[in-house]
């Protein structure tokens, strides 16, 4: 996970470098999810970068389990939209059937914490913060 005195910015590009995306795909007509050999093209919701705040803030990295593991974090925290509660869903049973205990824990970190889908902070605001305080507007441990 990294460490709580990284500034956001810095540690979403080291997210999105390791996972080998870009900010690119925010304004991209499209948004594409492949699982396996399937590749699934939906309009984009333009939720992706609250999303991969997501991962930043949990430490959950973009693999198949990782992503099960939003999921379960967004279900709790805070879904935003239909489009997401459905990719969040089927994340969920995937992971259910692959990490169940995996997914168990996400469950319980996410208690009590909020999404920044439905956020009043601009993005460039938390973009500006430290991890450690981005993680404490989430409701998720500081540290």
């Amino acid at each position: 996970m990294i460490g709580a005195d990284v500034n956001v910015r810095e540690a979403r590009d080291l997210y999105l470098a390791s996972a080998g995306f870009t900010t690119a795909s925010y304004v991209d007509p499209n948004f594409i999810i492949k699982v396996g050999f399937i590749t699934l093209r939906f309009k984009n919701p333009g939720l992706l970068p609250m999303h991969d705040l997501h991962h930043v803030a949990t430490g959950y990295d973009a693999s198949l389990i990782g992503e099960s593991e939003i999921s379960v974090f967004e279900l709790r925290a805070g879904w935003g939209k239909p489009l997401i509660l459905f990719l969040c869903c089927g994340s969920l049973l995937i992971g259910l059937c692959l990490a169940p205990r995996r997914m168990w824990r996400a469950w319980t970190n996410a208690r009590g914490a909020r999404s920044l889908y439905k956020t009043t902070i601009p993005y460039e605001e938390l973009l500006a913060m430290n991890v450690g305080e981005l993680r404490q507007k989430m409701g998720l441990e500081a540290g």
